[in-house]
């Protein structure tokens, strides 16, 4: 029995099983307590006790098999819940991106009208002062008023999106609003070039953007552990107070990922797409469709090429991108 208890020890000690097992046997655990105390008696720790000591010593009645198999259905059990509240993190991380489903079209398209409105009032004020702004002289209180107003309004809009918004959500809108920020920038349709760009990434930039997403992949999954905990506050109320603090940091954890992946893509896009570029040959800023190719360098064989000293990746060369990638279509 020793041997199969640590053989059972061990695969629970794998990495996977355990990300699973152990949040599903606390929700087990607290499912018991909801199951025993109910709404009336939900803090009599003494009649939990009582009857966790009555099952023990029922259990303990039962012949050696008869035990394990019931530590393996309640791992078993554990193991369940963790992968089913996985798999419903992915239709979480829907609501959180803003990529509702059909029957919620109305209500995405009344939010995203709603911050929109209210992103560009605060952007026309930012114009409106822009272009009343004093001749620059720093120093002068005119001038430093102006400044810190359209500073303001600036933080205010940018917590709204970074650019117009076009989902119901914030965390939607950081993701959308990269593609936007990118493609007004270079020209670059970010969908279509993203699995190119990825190849031609340092490992340790890759690194960052697998751990900046793993991140936001584990706070929207806090949010539904913590749904969750509230629905099992419907029974006992405790666990709603469970729920409610986990959603909590989740959701500050989840924005704070957000913010922080999006920036990682834009900033992987900002350094080496001109590397992307040249792996293309693409070394001209000019209009012109079929831009020069790179010129012949001398290079270590097996290295990535380089971009010349000096170029620049100008919103001509991001649309050759788009029609190499698109294919043309």
């Amino acid at each position: 029995m020793s041997s199969l208890l640590g053989g059972l020890g061990e695969k629970l000690a794998d990495k996977w099983v355990s990300a699973l097992a152990v949040p599903g046997l606390l929700l087990l655990a607290a499912s018991a307590a909801a199951a025993v105390l109910g709404q009336a008696d939900a803090l009599d720790v003494a009649a939990l006790r009582a009857r966790a000591g009555q099952e023990a010593a029922r259990a303990g009645e039962w012949s050696s098999v008869a035990q394990i198999a019931a530590l393996g259905a309640v791992v078993l059990g554990s193991v369940a819940v963790g992968a089913l509240v996985r798999a419903c993190a992915a239709a979480a991380e829907r609501v959180w991106t803003g990529d509702w489903p059909a029957p919620a079209d109305r209500v995405a398209a009344r939010l995203t009208a709603r911050r929109t409105a209210r992103w560009r009032g605060l952007q026309s004020r930012i114009t409106a002062l822009s272009e009343e702004m004093p001749i620059p002289a720093p120093g002068r209180p005119e001038y430093e008023a102006n400044r810190a107003e359209i500073d303001r309004l600036t933080a205010l809009r940018d917590r709204i999106a970074l650019a117009e918004p076009q989902r119901p959500t914030m965390t939607g809108d950081r993701f959308a609003g990269t593609g936007t920020r990118l493609r007004n920038q270079y020209g670059i349709d970010l969908a279509a070039s993203w699995t190119r760009l990825w190849l031609v990434l340092p490992d340790t930039v890759q690194a960052e953007l697998r751990a900046s997403r793993a991140g936001f992949g584990a706070a929207v999954e806090g949010t539904t552990w913590a749904a969750c905990y509230l629905a099992l506050g419907l029974r006992w109320w405790p666990a709603a107070l469970i729920g409610l603090t986990v959603g909590l940091l989740a959701w500050g954890r989840g924005r704070r990922a957000a913010v922080l992946h999006a920036e990682l893509v834009e900033s992987a896009a900002d350094l080496h797409l001109k590397t992307l570029a040249a792996e293309f040959g693409l070394v001209g800023t000019d209009a012109e469709p079929d831009l020069a190719p790179a010129p012949e360098r001398d290079s270590v064989p097996g290295s990535t090429p380089g971009p010349p000293p000096g170029f620049i990746v100008e919103r001509e060369v991001g649309l050759a991108l788009n029609r190499i990638f698109r294919k043309a279509t």
